[in-house]
């Protein structure tokens, strides 16, 4: 079964995009100015000079196009832009930019015959389409500080936390995962969106600049990087969460993957510095990158001597970082510690629970020192933040059980998550007490080897696990959860046959007790419809559990096929523990 009411991601995106284009850019630039904007490598010698024609909007998407569109053809993932030349030139485009030949476009039947729309062709349209955008917002990421968060984890938090951080002097813009923000105010940024298109990233950017906000966070992904989706924007701290097994179906390898995270820091040393404002590279020590990270910057401080760079390493327990944690507590209500820096030691109390909301705050304060933000102004700031959605998010109808909606989608984020939520299980499973109970599944058309990983992780840590859909998109459902099911049986399979007692307690536990509902194993169920996979890990909870949605968070739509539906995973957590507190009080 699948959620109802369709909507296209498309669609949606596009729509309110068109809305923020709108509102952030009221005046016509013209052609040439625009184009004088465009870096030397992309332009195309010999070229022609461009009419004299005016433009009010800048659009990759053909459908958007009318007379005062610039349309940009990018070749995308799945489809070539260059193939809806025709559509945007009917559609009365002002002019199209593209990076194949005139000739070639002929050949293929992709400009139409007799048109005189003006065509300006590049080497890069894709980059293209971000240095237009920005130029006709007027480059609004120059006149603020801009700070980008880039990772595979914890950089929606890390985002949030900035915010709340640098928002107590001034205002404050971010665009997240979970949407985008102009002091304060909510805005509409579609579904399924990460870092949005170049258009809309400039749009938000010069929405936050008329709204007078000094800064700008903005969760950077290794997509929209590799994209160039931001190639435009004057990056002035660039900050590292980590980078682990992670979109690899995208990027082909793990390398490609972690030198699309690494163009954040390279862009430190490539736009104009902004008087007054410092470049802050700031990474992890805790993670693999660091050391392959200080040399990609050593080797852009060798090219570049006078771009000045300084770094701010941080770890969660290692004395040698310039910024970490020591005396940590992790308590019910809160995780306290202090945080060690060069000008001294600052006491911090969180709301946020586990040892990577611990990191990701350091994170955020290593950011925050760099651009000279007080100690003080950082300590209120982490305290003010109680909560991110979808991240490690409590879910409360008065139950006797702890159930939370946390966005872990990779193995390295869900073995962090359930190890942070083990300790909150009442007594030890193996003797009778609290279990963790997961539910969680994987994207289709996605990276298909963490699959097997993330079965592995959640039959290693978790007590049962609820196997589900997770936007399956044009795979097979089936097939999706059978392989994560192999890796939980080879995880189970592996834990009672090692030396790891507490984890084969667990399992013997199950084995005896069952689930006290109808499962194929004692150790996981595979339920495909994502609703009824909640209700079921709820149902079976008892006093003292622990029942944890992974991997869908703060998102508002589920992919089935090629369509997006609306969906919302916290009411989908709230509903089943409605219904099984009205069971509980029938008597049920």
């Amino acid at each position: 079964m699948t959620p109802s009411a369709p909507k296209t991601a498309a669609s949606e995106t596009e729509s309110s995009a068109a809305a923020l284009t709108e509102a952030a850019n009221d005046k016509a630039l013209e052609l040439a100015f625009l184009l004088a904007s465009l870096p030397q490598n992309i332009r195309v010698p010999g070229a022609a000079a461009p009419p004299a024609v005016a433009v009010r909007r800048i659009t990759e998407d053909s459908r958007e196009v009318d007379e005062d569109t610039l349309f940009v053809a990018v070749e995308g993932l799945q489809q070539d832009g260059h193939r809806f030349i025709p559509q945007a030139v009917a559609a009365g485009a002002a002019a199209v930019v593209g990076s194949c030949t005139l000739a070639r476009l002929e050949e293929r039947s992709w400009w139409p015959r007799h048109a005189r729309t003006p065509y300006i062709q590049v080497t890069d349209s894709r980059e293209a389409l971000s240095w237009l955008s920005a130029a006709l917002y007027g480059f609004p990421s120059r006149d603020q500080t801009v700070i980008g968060v880039t990772g595979t984890d914890g950089k929606t938090t890390t985002c949030s936390l900035l915010e709340a951080i640098l928002s107590r002097g001034v205002g404050v813009g971010v665009i997240t995962t979970v949407g985008a923000r102009i002091a304060g105010i909510e805005q509409e940024t579609g579904l399924h969106v990460t870092t949005p298109d170049a258009s809309t990233v400039q749009a938000f950017l010069a929405q936050m600049r008329a709204a007078g906000c000094g800064y700008a966070v903005v969760e950077s992904t290794s997509f929209g990087l590799d994209q160039k989706r931001v190639a435009a924007v004057a990056y002035d701290v660039a900050a590292l969460t980590n980078i682990t097994h992670e979109h690899l179906d995208i990027h082909g390898s793990f390398e490609a993957y972690r030198e699309a995270k690494f163009l954040l820091f390279r862009s430190l040393f490539h736009s104009e510095r902004k008087p007054g404002v410092p470049r802050v590279a700031v990474f992890n020590l805790d993670d693999g990158s660091c050391q392959p990270l200080r040399e990609a910057l050593a080797e852009e401080s060798a090219r570049n001597h006078a771009a000045g760079v300084s770094t701010y390493i941080y770890s969660v327990a290692d004395p040698t970082a310039d910024i970490y944690a020591r005396h940590i507590e992790y308590l019910p209500e809160a995780t306290r510690f202090e945080l060690v820096w060069p000008g001294g030691t600052v006491p911090l109390e969180t709301r946020l629970i586990g040892e990577f909301n611990v990191s990701n705050i350091l994170c955020a304060a290593a950011a925050a020192l760099g651009l000279g933000i007080a100690p003080e102004q950082i300590q209120q700031g982490v305290a003010s933040l109680s909560s991110v959605l979808g991240r490690m998010q409590r879910m409360d109808c008065g139950q006797d059980f702890l159930a939370v909606v946390d966005f872990a989608h990779s193995p390295a984020s869900l073995e962090r998550a359930l190890e942070t939520l083990r300790p909150l299980v009442a007594g030890d499973s193996g003797n009778g007490g609290g279990r963790l109970i997961a539910v969680f599944g994987c994207a289709g058309l996605r990276d298909r080897g963490k699959r097997r990983l993330m079965g592995q992780v959640s039959g290693r840590l978790a007590d049962f696990t609820v196997i589900t859909a997770e936007d399956p998109r044009t795979e097979d459902l089936e097939e999706i959860n059978r392989e994560i099911a192999a890796g939980v049986r080879e995880a189970v399979e592996g834990a009672a046959e090692g030396d790891d007692e507490q984890a084969r307690s667990r399992i013997e536990s199950a084995g005896q007790a069952g689930t006290q509902t109808e499962a194929a194993s004692p150790y996981y169920a595979v339920v495909p419809d994502r609703a009824a996979a909640i209700r079921y890990g709820v149902e079976m909870a008892r006093a003292g559990d622990v029942v944890a949605s992974f991997g869908k968070g703060h998102e508002r739509s589920m992919c089935y096929g090629e369509t997006e539906y609306p969906w919302n995973e916290q009411e989908a957590m709230l509903s089943a523990l409605r219904a099984r507190k009205t069971a509980v009080s029938n008597g049920q």
